[in-house]
């Protein structure tokens, strides 16, 4: 299978540059992007192929469907007539919000869609993605859309769809929850009389050495924190403090609304 990208934005780069770092030949993976420049610029990057109509796309490519929600329709609409013969083997959507019911309504009957939920630290091979396959998706399908999701970090997969609603609030959304705690402790840092570059530095590092420890130590998150939290210390008066401005409720009520905005998106998309 060839991998066909459509869109060539940030994540689409990031699944292509994964791609050809874990092996994939530069004549396994084209792009189509409707801004010249765009199209211009991912190919001299990537020393992959440009093309100019979708239809140059047939039965031996995998669809990446990398455009920003609202095209997604007008994409699979251009394959709604395709009858299996000339059909790409495989519609892969990184597009927020949109449902593969959706997707399917557009598309050729039967279609096999993989819908996925990436993060941006996919741009740096650091990307954490869930996974739901229709019931037209074979085990050969999932193999390959895992393949192209794990070049850019880990994967898993759901076991229904709106579990990708979850994903959205937890992992989706998730990186700007940690650059949000890691800006305030920046600038309380500053606050408590460090120079802005040091406080920058190490709460950074702070976040990455924690992030490290939880992936890769044995004791739990809980656990971690416990090990660092001695009664009566420094960690345990911040901790207690989190607690008292009821930080947990706060987390929780923060990720519900995420939650909630994103089956709004995809009732939607898919009412578009």
């Amino acid at each position: 299978m060839r991998w066909t990208f459509i869109g060539g934005g940030n994540m689409a780069s990031s699944l292509i540059g994964g791609l050809l770092s874990d092996g994939a030949a530069p004549d396994q993976v084209q792009v189509f992007d409707v801004d010249a420049a765009q199209l211009d610029r991912v190919t001299q990057r990537f020393g992959i192929k440009g093309i100019s109509s979708t239809d140059l796309i047939g039965a031996d490519d995998a669809l990446v469907v990398a455009v920003k929600p609202d095209k997604v329709q007008t994409v699979c609409e251009s394959f709604a007539e395709r009858d299996a013969s000339n059909a790409p083997a495989l519609y892969l959507s990184v597009a927020a919000g949109v449902t593969s019911e959706a997707m399917a309504s557009w598309l050729p009957s039967a279609s096999p869609i993989v819908r996925t939920m990436p993060n941006t630290p996919a741009l740096v091979g650091l990307g954490a993605t869930a996974l739901f396959a229709n019931a037209s998706c074979t085990d050969a399908h999932r193999a390959a859309a895992e393949q192209l999701m794990n070049a850019v970090g880990i994967t898993v997969w759901v076991d229904n769809e709106p579990q990708l609603d979850a994903v959205t609030a937890l992992s989706g959304s998730g990186p700007a929850y940690f650059f949000y705690l890691i800006e305030q402790m920046i600038q309380s840092g500053v606050e408590l009389g460090l120079p802005e570059g040091s406080a920058r530095e190490l709460a950074i590092q702070t976040a990455l050495g924690a992030a490290t420890m939880a992936k890769e130590a044995g004791p739990s998150p809980a656990e971690l924190r416990q090990q660092v939290t001695s009664k009566g210390g420094t960690t345990h008066a911040a901790i207690t403090t989190f607690d008292q401005h009821e930080q947990p409720a706060t987390v929780k009520a923060a990720m519900q609304a995420a939650y909630d905005r994103a089956v709004e998106l995809g009732k939607e998309f898919g009412d578009s």
